[in-house]
């Protein structure tokens, strides 16, 4: 199973293009990362995102919470994908990144601290 997401919703005209991302979320987000630098290694009880890369690379390393399979997959400039409940992931960005997070909680400390489970580096048990 993928987290990729394939963008359908567009509109083009002579003006350019519309993409629309997401609906009915809480928290829009740019995150900057460096090369080499890692995020996340948690699992969220009832929140998800939606990430779109603008510029960069990321190893996205992920499993279901409840079984032990570790998945990988390369995220690359334009592309857009979905962490979603019970998903234990990390991020390993390969070049400075910029990305777009949509979550669907807010975002402030409390909330997002009360949601997030931490676990043990995913990328070490490859």
């Amino acid at each position: 199973m993928t987290h990729k997401i394939i963008l359908k919703n567009k509109f083009n005209d002579a003006r350019g293009e519309i993409i629309s991302l997401v609906e009915d979320f809480a928290n829009v987000q740019i995150i900057y990362s460096n090369k080499n630098s890692l995020r996340a290694n948690h699992y969220h009880k009832t929140d998800s995102h939606y990430c779109y890369l603008i510029t960069g690379l990321i190893e996205y390393i992920w499993r279901d919470h409840k079984d032990n399979i570790i998945n990988k997959e390369i995220i690359s400039s334009g592309e857009f994908f979905l962490t979603g409940p019970n998903i234990d992931h990390e991020m390993v960005f390969k070049e400075d990144s910029i990305m777009v997070v949509v979550s669907k909680y807010k975002r402030d400390s409390i909330s997002y601290e009360n949601d997030i489970v931490r676990i043990e580096p995913l990328h070490e048990a490859i």
